[in-house]
Parts: C-alpha cells; structure tokens; sequence
C-alpha cells in the first residue's frame, strides 16, 4: 500500500522572491480581525500567485483596515479590491467578514513592493495596488529583498523605515558639464 506519492508542487517554503506584478488568487485562510488599538474591523488577506516563476508562492497579510471615522476612504479601499476580483457593481456588502469571505477563491493581480517591518525586524511584500486578472501574467520586476535595515536618515527620523540614498546630492545639476558646483552670490539671494 503506498503511503503517498512524490509532488514537487506539494512542499514547504514556497515564497516569492522578488517586487512586481503578480496574478493570485485570495486564499481561504484569509479572515477578518480587529485592530489592536482602535479595534476596528481589518481584512486580512492572504493571496497565492497563479502563474509563472513563483507559481505556488505566497503574498502574505495584506491588511485592509475599515476606518470608521472615514467611510468614504474606507469604501474606495474596499472597493479597489472588489473591482479588481471582478465583483459586479451593486453587489451589498454587510460587513467586512461579509466581504472576505465572498473574496475568498477570488483572482486579481497585485503589484508588490518591498516594506520593511520594525515589528519583525524583516522585509516583506506589501501590497502598493489590486487590478484585474493580467491576461499576459505576472511580471516580477528583479527587485529582490534587501538585506538588513534601512538606512536612516539622521536629519530625518520621522519615519523609521525610510530608506535614504547615502552620499546623492539631490540638489547636484547632471547638466552641469564638469559637474563644477554653481557659484552663488548675495546677488542671488531673494534676502
């Protein structure tokens, strides 16, 4: 009696490995929480890719939070994804478990970009934005995960997880030939 038969399908550590643009379907552990401080209701959606290089992988906690306080925001978030999965318009959604579970088995297409977490100390997909079904397929754009933190930026901590680019000059001219450094004058100064 067999006891079960080889898949190279079926296996743990299925991820994917770099940003783009990826068809998926919304998986059926997807569900509906409350936020930890406002205890607002959040979706909470897991997606797998449908195609191509990272067909199997997972796209994980994409975290859709219904701002009581903003209902129309919330409503254009919600329905961003709805449209996307292909759900007709007049559809009544009840509430935000409603809207999962009727998105569960669903297909769309996310763009995904690196987001480094200081909760986990790691870099994750995050979910920049939901379309229809990519009939030419997903499109990783080579950006794989980064390594280690962010740099910061000591002029500006205002948010941990900004990225910088150590040594640009964002005020150097490229079309200055030689790159020689603009003289300024008091005569150039409105003060």
């Amino acid at each position: 009696m067999t006891l079960f038969v080889v898949d190279s399908n079926n296996v743990f550590g299925k991820s994917v490995g770099e940003a783009g643009s990826y068809n998926v379907k919304i998986l059926s552990d997807s569900e509906c929480k409350k936020t930890n401080k406002t205890q607002e209701d959040m979706a909470v959606l897991n997606y797998e890719v449908t195609d191509g290089k990272y067909t199997g992988g997972k796209i994980l906690y994409d975290n859709l939070v219904w701002k009581i306080e903003d209902v129309e925001t919330s409503a254009k978030r919600f329905n961003t994804v709805l449209a996307a999965a292909g759900v007709p318009d007049g559809t009544p959604i009840n509430s935000v478990q409603h809207l999962v579970n009727g998105l569960k088995g669903k297909q769309l297409n996310i763009t995904v970009d690196w987001e480094y977490s200081e909760y986990t100390k790691k870099w994750n997909l995050g979910v920049k934005s939901y379309h229809k079904v990519d009939q030419e397929g997903s499109k990783p754009n080579g950006v794989e995960r980064p390594n280690g933190a962010p740099k910061q930026n000591s002029q500006n901590n205002s948010h941990p997880a900004q990225q910088t680019l150590a040594g640009v000059d964002p005020f150097a001219d490229t079309t200055n030939y030689g790159n020689a450094p603009y003289e300024i004058t008091d005569d150039d100064l409105p003060f």
